[in-house]
């Protein structure tokens, strides 16, 4: 008896640990992502001591403690390797999301040609399961399917296809040319791609040799390289879209795998004809293998050739997702080219101007063409381009420089032109936008939209000049707990980069603690927006500190226990 109530008592006390170690994640990311320590600092005589027992506790914009910042991101990376391991079962090809690779294109140099030759997205008045009507077939079993509601080409069985064209029995590829797409490859194991740079159904080799696109590498001829930090071979366990760019300019090949260059040939010996695009896949391979994007286009002038003959740079390979005016990662190398170019002529100012094809309404079509130049505009500012050298405006399909009858007339008619002006350019509608985001912001919108940004120093002025425009909005968060909002109304970069801000710092309960019109802050000091104070400040006072680390450097650096955040327009 005593045996059984022994093992009773050990049982319950089992269960009541094994319940005790039961967490239920999902409330515990939501416990963390929405408390916030509203707890203040009594004011007393050794403030400083107060700041150290603070700063255990609080830390805008980061976790609170580094142990639970760890344990957090071990808890994430279990929960996706759980989630990757329960979702390796077959999907139907046409409602099948695949994965999109992480990659930032900041150092992305590649430019498309001026004039498109051919594209297709595919269109979406495709049929799906039709054989794509812009191509023709070399070999295998090729159709249109539905990828994430985008049409694509799908290959079946070793899809071998050409460009149908007319003139496809001749030379199409220009001395100079790009060609992009995008490669699908699925997770774990995947086949090829091949590019043969001559139509194989219409056109003889000239000694072309071929491309090989694995999931994480390219292969041409006895180049080979891989993707920084990837291994070799044709497998990945995310896989996921690959970006391919190809430029060829008089005998000179690159190529491209997203953001990187992975092949270099300064003298390719052939003579590039056509274009063949081959993907590997057998009716018994457990993998997919679809391409969409599909751009031929001409090679131009060098954008400042281009100015000093044309006073404008026309650029259409800056692209934006359908419908919208969010930037495509594969626009930066384009982007990246307008930036140096502006970096190196400091008198070069631009209004960047937007046009669309005839797709659609005018009305919408001209907010469309203004949005994206507006976000075009914010990229280079954000870059470090001063905003006093750009404007922006939207023009719509009014100024067509092709016909918008095919594909190709479109794809040029959907561009982003950079016009050379004179003078400062700054558009007027940068202030009245940013005003209107300053005057909205109370204590409980600034808290809730803290969430939704990244904190961190922010970029007052560099080489190009001042880049942190008038009229910016900074939400922040005090050494002493407090939430608060600035709008930058002035930098004076002939008085030592003195900022001018208009600023209210908030209670706990939204009332006013500390406001000011009209606060400045002279480079190299610190400023403690508490008590809207640059003068005499203890080390536990200051908020942020306008540093100085060269002679045209200025930046706001936040402190510890401090939080600042750009309020987009």
């Amino acid at each position: 008896m005593k045996k059984l109530v022994f093992l009773s008592l050990l049982f319950t006390l089992s269960i009541t640990i094994l319940n005790a170690q039961i967490v239920d994640p999902e409330k515990v990311a939501k416990k963390q992502g929405t408390k916030r320590t509203n707890r203040k600092i009594e004011k007393g005589i050794d403030k400083g001591f107060d700041k150290l027992e603070e700063g255990l506790g609080r830390l805008f914009g980061k976790k609170k403690k580094k142990k639970k910042k760890q344990e957090a991101e071990a808890k994430k990376e279990a929960a996706e390797n759980a989630n990757q391991n329960s979702s390796n079962s077959k999907e139907n090809i046409e409602t099948r999301k695949p994965n999109k690779p992480n990659v930032v294109w900041n150092k992305f140099d590649f430019v498309p040609g001026d004039k498109v030759i051919f594209e297709d997205g595919p269109n979406i008045m495709e049929e799906n399961g039709e054989f794509p009507s812009r191509w023709d077939l070399k070999e295998g079993n090729v159709e249109i399917a539905q990828v994430d509601g985008e049409n694509v080409i799908y290959s079946i069985e070793h899809g071998s296809i050409v460009p149908y064209l007319k003139n496809s029995k001749e030379d199409y590829l220009p001395e100079v040319f790009t060609i992009e797409f995008d490669a699908f490859f699925s997770a774990g194991s995947s086949g090829r791609y091949f590019i043969n740079f001559f139509d194989k159904k219409n056109q003889r080799n000239d000694s072309n040799k071929t491309l090989y696109i694995y999931v994480n590498s390219l292969t041409l001829g006895e180049s080979s390289a891989n993707y920084p930090g990837k291994n070799r071979g044709n497998r990945d366990d995310i896989g996921g879209w690959r970006h391919i760019s190809v430029a060829f300019t008089k005998g000179k090949l690159k190529a491209y795998m997203d953001d990187t260059r992975l092949i270099n040939i300064p003298h390719y010996e052939s003579n590039p004809t056509g274009l063949t695009i081959e993907m590997e896949k057998y009716s018994s391979s457990d993998y997919e293998k679809y391409i969409k994007n599909i751009r031929i286009a001409k090679g131009g002038v060098k954008y400042y050739d281009r100015i000093l003959q044309d006073g404008k740079i026309i650029c259409n390979g800056i692209r934006f997702d359908t419908g919208k005016s969010t930037i495509k990662p594969e626009s930066m190398g384009a982007i990246n080219k307008i930036f140096q170019l502006m970096q190196k002529q400091t008198d070069l100012n631009f209004s960047i101007e937007g046009h669309t094809d005839s797709d659609g309404d005018d009305a919408s079509n001209k907010r469309l063409s203004e949005a994206r130049a507006k976000v075009v505009m914010e990229k280079l500012i954000q870059m470090g381009i001063s905003s006093n050298r750009l404007s922006y405006a939207g023009f719509g399909e009014s100024k067509p420089i092709d016909n918008n009858n095919t594909s190709e007339g479109k794809a040029n008619n959907r561009r982003v032109e950079f016009v050379k002006t004179e003078g400062n350019t700054a558009s007027s509608n940068s202030n009245s936008s940013s005003n209107s985001i300053f005057n909205s912001l109370d204590r409980n919108a600034i808290d809730t939209k803290m969430r939704s940004l990244e904190n961190g120093n922010i970029q007052v002025a560099n080489q190009s000049g001042v880049v942190l425009g008038n009229g910016t909005t900074i939400i922040y968060g005090t050494s002493d707990g407090n939430l608060g909002k600035m709008e930058v109304l002035n930098v004076d970069e002939n008085d030592n980069y003195k900022l001018t801000v208009r600023y209210v710092t908030y209670n706990d309960d939204g009332s006013v603690h500390s406001k000011s019109n009209n606060l400045e802050i002279g480079g190299t000091y610190t400023c403690d927006l508490d008590e809207g104070n640059t003068e005499n400040l203890m080390s536990s006072e200051e908020d942020f500190w306008l540093s100085r680390s060269g002679a045209k450097e200025a930046k706001i650096e936040q402190m510890e226990n401090t939080g600042f955040y750009v309020v987009p327009n």
